[in-house]
């Protein structure tokens, strides 16, 4: 995810990114709003919906999902050996085996061996 840019003499954002950027967030939000309401993450359809393999979640600046990624659109995609990356994660439900970033919902398939320890790094029981 680019950093967005506003109020500078040059090299601003365009409105069109800032509106995206809006309607990634209110998607995010709406998604958080049914968890808290239903209690239980969405029905992900493995038709739709990428299956990341040999997931782990990597200790940069903000946690992001590695693992190779499996999208069910694309089933020519990248090579079976070839890691991918997410964009920052915003949610992840062991239970489920599904993740949210600020754009889209992933199922997590077999986890690596250090996903244990990558998720313990980044949770937080009272999200603070």
């Amino acid at each position: 995810m680019r950093l967005l840019r506003f109020g500078e003499s040059h090299g601003n954002s365009s409105l069109q990114a800032i509106n995206l950027r809006l309607r990634n967030h209110k998607k995010l939000a709406g998604d958080l709003r049914l968890l808290a309401t239903e209690r239980a993450i969405p029905y992900l359809n493995p038709d739709v919906v990428t299956l990341v393999e040999d997931w782990t979640i990597e200790k940069y600046v903000c946690p992001m999902l590695v693992g190779r990624f499996q999208d069910p659109r694309e089933p020519a995609g990248l090579p079976p050996d070839w890691l991918s990356f997410s964009t920052p994660l915003e949610l992840i439900s062991l239970e489920a085996k599904a993740a949210r970033s600020l754009t889209h919902w992933y199922r997590l398939g077999r986890p690596s061996p250090l996903a244990e320890q990558a998720v313990n790094h980044w949770s937080f029981p009272d999200g603070l």
